[in-house]
């Protein structure tokens, strides 16, 4: 008698996903606690680096004696108080605090793509209106063209997380397969 045996052969397929991860991923405890690991990564530290530039700036530009140099201080102040806002965001740990249907990531990015926006527009004005050599308006400029390029690297690492965190866009969805 003569048995067959039949082998089978298995295939095996493996299948690698590789998803990059946020710069920054916050804890995941619920309610208000102190979360300093925010300011040892990246955009926590460019975080810090703007709020050391607007000081700077604030001081270098006070008072103000033309009019291009009151818009740079109220671009400074507003950019100033909106970092130190999201510094207190991240440092309570505010974003998993709070239950409300905001896309936090998306806020912050336009809050910080705006401001690097102004902030190229106040720089542009300080130095047209520096009617005399005042050097202490000069230096304000100058810091405000690096605050300025640092807030264009804080809105990198956002959209750079953001894109990260929605891989699909509202774009691929069957609206733009259908022809009228």
């Amino acid at each position: 008698m003569m048995a067959e045996t039949h082998s089978k052969t298995q295939t095996s397929t493996t299948t690698i996903t590789t998803t990059a991860t946020p710069t920054y991923a916050p804890p995941q405890k619920s309610g208000i606690s102190l979360c300093l690991q925010y300011f040892k990564t990246g955009p926590g530290i460019v975080k810090l680096v703007e709020l050391l530039f607007g000081i700077i700036c604030m001081a270098c530009a006070a008072p103000a004696w033309t009019k291009g140099t009151h818009w740079f201080l109220f671009v400074v102040v507003t950019a100033f108080v909106s970092t130190s806002l999201w510094c207190f965001i991240y440092l309570l740990n505010l974003k998993s605090a709070i239950n409300l249907p905001i896309d936090w990531l998306l806020t912050e990015l336009l809050n910080t793509a705006i401001t690097t926006l102004l902030y190229l527009i106040a720089v542009i004005v300080q130095f047209c209106s520096i009617e005399l050599a005042a050097d202490r308006n000069i230096t304000a400029g100058v810091f405000g063209v690096f605050n300025m390029l640092t807030y264009a690297v804080g809105s990198f690492y956002l959209y750079r997380d953001w894109k990260d965190s929605h891989p699909h866009t509202a774009f691929t969805g069957s609206v733009l397969k259908r022809n009228p």
